[in-house]
């Protein structure tokens, strides 16, 4: 990445992508953009001299000096869904933590941005701790053996590599499955973890990087919020289904849980098709 843009609005829990975003640019040695979107080209220059305002504010080193951009466009989903596709760029978005419904707990334009981009878009959720997650010397990304899941292994291998990162896989088996599995004389958990060993080793050979592997247990979203608890320059990452419906959900249950709990930064995809 030689570029990573931190979409902001004039919102308090924005702000959180910037952090994350600084962080992130500090490491690569790329350079950080503020963007924002607004639908009238007459809004332009108000949001862009609120935003400078703001970043004054934050009285950290090099802000005051950091782009801001502002895009006109109808929709801001879209058009920072196209930010995110373009080869080079990270897009960085803070989401709120607002309950129950799933796109108000990362936000409706976050949310739509999942949906609409081809690439990770990287958030962070209300508990992000950017003193505890600087860096990103590990990326973990949560496969369970389906191909929804395993869409998101290109992405985090070239996320490992642009970050110098170490690729581990995590997998959890649920408890009460395995039980049931194991009463009906179902594959027990040498079996279980057997998937994601030779998931390790197959990337190993295929992009010729080390991989790293663990097997957690109980239901997935808390066995993996419980596992990064203690974790330090870590970042996950994950795939959602994306799927629209009442509430447009863009997160399942599992991967809107652990952004609305975890601590450190999450990459999440949205397959298309």
């Amino acid at each position: 990445m030689q570029t990573i843009h931190v979409a902001l609005d004039e919102t308090d829990h924005s702000l959180r992508g910037l952090a994350l975003g600084r962080n992130l640019a500090a490491q690569l040695g790329a350079s950080l953009n503020v963007v924002s979107v607004v639908a009238d080209p007459a809004q332009s220059e108000g949001r862009r001299e609120a935003l400078r305002a703001r970043l004054a504010e934050e009285k950290a080193p090099g802000l005051a000096a950091v782009p801001v951009e502002v895009m006109v466009n109808d929709s801001a989903k879209d058009a920072l869904a196209s930010l995110a596709d373009q080869e080079g760029v990270g897009l960085c978005l803070g989401a709120h933590g607002r309950r129950p419904v799933p796109e108000m707990l990362i936000g409706s334009v976050t949310a739509g941005v999942v949906r609409r981009a081809s690439r990770p878009v990287l958030l962070c959720g209300p508990r992000y701790a950017p003193e505890r997650h600087g860096r990103v010397e590990v990326v973990m990304v949560c496969v369970d053996g389906s191909p929804l899941s395993e869409a998101m292994l290109p992405h985090a291998v070239a996320l490992a590599e642009r970050f110098g990162a170490r690729l581990q896989l995590l997998q959890v088996i649920d408890a009460s499955a395995m039980a049931a599995a194991a009463g009906e004389g179902g594959p027990g958990d040498v079996m279980e973890s057997g998937y994601v060993h030779g998931l390790a080793r197959r990337l190993e050979r295929e992009y010729r990087i080390e991989v790293d592997w663990e097997v957690l247990h109980g239901t997935p979203a808390d066995a993996i919020v419980s596992y990064l608890a203690d974790s330090r320059d870590v970042m996950l990452a994950m795939t959602t289904h994306g799927r629209s419906g009442l509430s447009h959900v863009v997160a399942g249950s599992v991967s809107h849980e652990v952004l609305h709990e975890a601590c450190c930064p999450v990459a999440v995809l949205r397959p298309k098709g």
